[in-house]
């Protein structure tokens, strides 16, 4: 056993931590579908299995490819798996394990440096700076994408191009604020004013939406029903106290029903 632990080990992914994706997990919940929210916090140990599976997947699967084996293909994959899984009944201890892995891509996918991997040791500092200022970032969500949620595959990836498009700035900026105070191993340094805590907000609060919209995307393609999270345009929705289900409009588990 010892080998294949090493062995585990030695590929865990290092864009960001992975108690980071329970984070994701627990913001995301009053966006949720509330079914599938309850479910959520009910199997909350097998969404953090999931996450931590996700962690130990090979480092191409971490990382942008525009190929069958790279992030976006990951993304797009386990969605698909995940509605097929809902539509023929699997137990919701392995949907929610399966979410779990989901919100690990998903953050990987709004990492600044997703492209760069892990040779950079700006993106260690900057995974382990995003994860002790989490508890100070607002819980901002940015919508729901209704449009995506009832297209297809192809609604996806439009999701994914338009995130690693709006963060490919990022990077830079984080790399230039951290040596601005002394490099990578003086992140501490970084106060609540710094470009690196802007960059901490939005990388935190994307995957949260994005994670909310791919969850709610599988819901929907799995049966299940997706209330409407209505928003004027333009408007972003703040959550205040601890995240919780939103209330569903029914008490009962609700799936869609083909033909008539």
């Amino acid at each position: 056993m010892v080998p294949g632990l090493l062995s585990a080990a030695l590929t865990l992914c290092v864009i960001h931590p992975v108690r980071l994706d329970s984070e994701v997990g627990r913001r995301a919940l009053p966006w949720l579908p509330p079914d599938l929210a309850r479910q959520v916090v009910r199997h909350e140990r097998d969404f953090d299995r999931g996450a931590a599976a996700a962690a130990a997947w090979p480092q191409t699967l971490h990382r942008p490819a525009a190929g069958r084996h790279g992030l976006e293909a990951a993304i797009r994959a386990q969605c698909e798996r995940l509605a097929g899984a809902l539509r023929s009944r699997a137990p919701f201890e392995e949907i929610v394990a399966g979410l779990g892995s989901l919100a690990h891509l998903t953050l990987d996918l709004g990492s600044p440096f997703a492209t760069m991997g892990g040779a950079d040791p700006h993106v260690a500092a900057f995974g382990t700076y995003m994860e002790q200022a989490a508890p100070r970032i607002p819980q901002v969500f940015y919508g729901q994408r209704r449009g995506m949620i009832l297209a297809g595959s192809g609604g996806i990836d439009d999701l994914i191009r338009l995130r690693l498009h709006e963060n490919a700035s990022l990077g830079p900026i984080v790399v230039e604020d951290m040596d601005t105070v002394g490099g990578p191993t003086a992140w501490p340094r970084l106060d609540d004013r710094s470009s690196s805590f802007g960059a901490a907000s939005l990388v935190l609060d994307h995957a949260v939406a994005d994670f909310a919209n791919l969850a709610s995307w599988i819901w929907f393609h799995g049966g299940g029903l997706v209330p409407e999270i209505s928003s004027a345009p333009g408007t972003l929705l703040v959550w205040r106290g601890e995240p919780q289900p939103r209330e569903a409009p029914r008490t009962r588990l609700g799936f869609r029903q083909d033909g008539p």
